[in-house]
């Protein structure tokens, strides 16, 4: 788990890919977010109760507690950050009660521009519906 001292929105990516969280952390970083990264599901539930992202990244794909079991279980902690999913072509998505949280899926993890459109949507829907995550600005 590795965190930066931006001062953007929080955000926290569950990744069990460690060269993919490395590289998409670096971007995220970049472009002016704290981010936080767990590489299992269980990290990553740790991470939202002493964090409190204001977005999740969650790869649809996690070893161990899936993907279902973090969204889920953010809700229950209490959090109310959208949910962005990273899922590849096949692969299978959150359960149906977990998919209300996700606001959004990049079908192709690995593409940073898909990723920030989606991330920047969904923070944009969450500030404009007054959910939280303040008011930002990122380049």
């Amino acid at each position: 788990m590795t965190s930066t001292a931006h001062h953007g929105p929080q955000v926290l990516l569950v990744d069990s890919n460690i060269e993919r969280s490395r590289h998409l952390r670096e971007h995220l970083s970049s472009w002016g977010f704290a981010v936080t990264v767990a590489h299992d599901g269980y990290s990553g539930l740790r991470q939202i109760m002493s964090t409190w992202p204001e977005l999740i990244v969650v790869d649809s794909d996690l070893k161990g507690w899936s993907s279902s079991v973090v969204i889920d279980g953010a809700v229950r902690l209490g959090s109310r950050a959208p949910v962005v999913m990273l899922s590849e072509p096949g692969q299978g998505m959150a359960s149906r009660s977990s998919r209300r949280r996700v606001i959004g899926v990049v079908e192709n993890p690995n593409s940073v521009s898909e990723l920030r459109a989606v991330m920047m949507n969904a923070l944009a829907k969450v500030s404009s519906d007054g959910q939280g995550a303040d008011s930002f600005d990122l380049n």
